[in-house]
């Protein structure tokens, strides 16, 4: 079994948590794709397969080649998230999980990593290999419950039942996992207000350490937009859309769960440190089909395709299909929007670029006078109130600065390399 994490130090990392000469946040993930699933969701825009399950082993073969390709010595950060994600992970025998752990302990150095995550699906995970999957050193893992109606998990087209999100949840408690996070879905067609309602009793009866709630999107290209498009299907109304999102708001916060993201939710402090990178649009590297990630001024992707992907790696070459590098003004904007989906909002002098917190508030009075009680200014942070965060896309924009102003206040950071 793997025997855990050993540090394999790269990187001095100075009091302020900064690597000393650089402004690159001292700390980033690793995301590893899984493809694989029992069953392909006809919502779902994700990269998965249904049926190709007899090659996870070829598969578990290539990604740990790849991984083993990333130059350790070029990443200016140390990782302290991972986060197998897809797809269904929990598909993976623990004999490859145990593979790809030892691959990034010896390349990147797993000694600086606080969080590895697993998601799995219910009726998917047997308590044995659960028991395995912890003790190779995954402490994390997300359930994709969705709801616990019957009906509603019919027409999401899931394999589970109530009954197997409750076995499932009990076997991951005492395989020994105490940080288990649960992914809940409202505003489906034919759900209502009190089958919403009752499934947030149900997950609270549960008392995970985290939880997601997300509305079901209609995404382009998918099974649902094309039954929503033909009239097969019509989504609720964007009333019913807006109580689910108050009620799941409300209901958790009175259960003691804080809404550190708009749609995450955490108790005792346990929030999801790997996307938390993302929120911050701090680094991480991404592995596997259709893998995105980021270096810190540049994104890149992979192959969608996996036996495209299957096929480069075996022959030794990048999976990679793509890059985008990123100018000072998207990134600024990028940290305005994902830092007011934050509860600690977004640093206007350190994540926008401005001088000082009056530099800020003198660009942007109007808009703040007209966004009162609904956006914050305390301290140097940005924030959505309670309030503002049902207005949250047109408040984002209005706080769109012109590029020049970017450019003007932030300088290009150059010292996050690429990793090839």
């Amino acid at each position: 079994m793997f025997p855990g994490p050993t540090v394999k130090n790269h990187r001095r990392i100075n009091s302020s948590g900064h690597s000393q000469g650089s402004s690159v946040p001292a700390t980033g993930g690793v995301y590893l794709h899984i493809p694989f699933c029992g069953h392909k969701c006809f919502y779902c825009d994700y990269y998965t397969l249904a049926g190709r399950e007899d090659i996870i082993d070829r598969f578990v073969e290539c990604l740990e080649r790849e991984v083993r390709q990333v130059d350790g010595d070029s990443i200016s950060w140390s990782v302290d998230t991972v986060y197998m994600g897809g797809g269904t992970p929990s598909l993976l025998p623990p004999a490859g999980v145990e593979r790809l752990l030892r691959a990034l302990d010896d390349t990147l150095g797993l000694g600086s990593v606080t969080e590895i995550t697993l998601e799995a699906n219910p009726g998917e995970a047997p308590l044995e290999r659960l028991r395995d999957y912890r003790r190779l050193g995954v402490n994390r893992l997300s359930l994709g419950i969705q709801s616990f109606d019957p009906a509603v998990l019919g027409f999401l087209e899931r394999l589970h039942q109530p009954e197997d999100s409750q076995m499932t949840f009990a076997a991951a408690r005492k395989a020994g996992f105490d940080n288990i996070s649960v992914d809940l879905m409202f505003n489906v067609p034919g759900q209502s207000i009190s089958q919403w309602q009752a499934d947030l009793e149900r997950v609270l009866e549960l008392q995970p350490e985290h939880i997601s709630a997300y509305s079901l999107t209609v995404e382009a290209g998918t099974g649902l937009a094309q039954a929503v498009d033909a009239g097969e299907i019509i989504m609720p109304a964007e009333e019913t859309d807006y109580r689910m999102f108050t009620a799941v708001r409300e209901r958790l916060a009175a259960g003691g769960y804080q809404a550190y993201e708009v749609t995450n939710f955490a108790r005792d402090g346990r929030t999801c440190g790997h996307n938390l990178h993302y929120w911050r649009i701090e680094p991480y590297l991404g592995l596997g089909p259709a893998a995105h990630g980021f270096d810190g001024r540049r994104r890149y992707w992979n192959v969608r395709d996996l036996d495209q992907y299957l096929k480069r790696v075996a022959a030794g070459e990048s999976p990679r299909s793509g890059s985008e590098q990123l100018t000072v003004a998207q990134l600024a904007n990028e940290r305005l929007a994902f830092g007011l989906r934050l509860a600690e909002g977004v640093s206007v002098t350190d994540g926008l670029g401005f001088g000082s917190t009056g530099e800020f508030r003198r660009q942007f009075a109007d808009q703040l006078q007209h966004w009162s009680g609904k956006v914050e200014l305390s301290g140097t942070h940005l924030r959505a109130t309670p309030e503002g965060v049902l207005f949250l896309d047109s408040l984002t924009a209005d706080f769109m600065l012109p590029a020049e102003i970017r450019t003007r206040n932030l300088t290009p950071d150059t010292s996050c390399r690429p990793s090839p």
